[in-house]
């Protein structure tokens, strides 16, 4: 078996592969579209070459280390159907998930984060170091909960929305596709798709 590649070799690959490699998880080594990186060494794995020749390594899984959204957006989507059945989930044992959590594919949780009760994350969603989402919430899909972010009961998180580092969400508010939260910020009412939002109260930036 060859183990888990995990695709992007820069600074989140390598905490997805410790996360990985902390559950006892074989990782193979690192993709990334970067000529400049093939032969590197991250973690004594090495960057093995592009992403696009994946099945040509035969893996075991696959998992994106990239915390950018839209860009795992576009890999998980330029792969599609050829790499749907490989995809992985890292969560580190030191994270605490309630058993009634449900996970999409590909989510990566990192450690010390906690998700409470009831809570749905889509697929490759990042609940960052130390982050909390409580109860009873919906996060979508691409999501990226930046380390220390707090998220209460009952948030809705649309498709690739970014919390901060350091963030607060107050319950039962909602967070359309793709807006950004600024680090630090406090968000105490919905927000709109598409927005850039930071501040205490935090307030959409035009």
């Amino acid at each position: 078996m060859s183990g888990v590649l995990i695709l992007g070799a820069g600074g989140h690959a390598k905490v997805v592969a410790d996360i990985l490699m902390s559950q006892g998880t074989h990782v193979h080594g690192f993709l990334d579209d970067d000529p400049n990186l093939c032969g590197e060494m991250r973690l004594g794995l090495p960057v093995l070459g592009a992403i696009d020749p994946f099945l040509d390594y035969e893996p075991d899984g696959l998992i994106i280390g990239i915390g950018d959204n839209r860009a795992r957006r576009s890999i998980a989507e330029r792969l599609s159907t050829q790499a749907q059945r490989l995809w992985r989930n890292a969560v580190h044992p030191q994270a605490t998930i309630a058993r009634s959590v449900r996970l999409g594919c590909g989510i990566v949780v990192a450690a010390g984060a906690v998700i409470n009760p009831d809570s749905v994350l889509g697929d490759h969603a990042i609940i960052n170091t130390g982050a909390t989402v409580d109860h009873d919430c919906a996060i979508g899909g691409f999501v990226h909960v930046a380390p220390g972010a707090r998220v209460a009961g009952g948030v809705v998180l649309g498709e690739g929305a970014f919390l901060g580092i350091g963030s607060s969400l107050i319950p039962k508010i909602s967070v359309g596709e793709w807006t950004t939260i600024g680090a630090g910020s406090v968000v105490t009412s919905d927000l709109a798709a598409n927005l850039i939002a930071f501040g205490v109260p935090a307030r959409a930036q035009k």
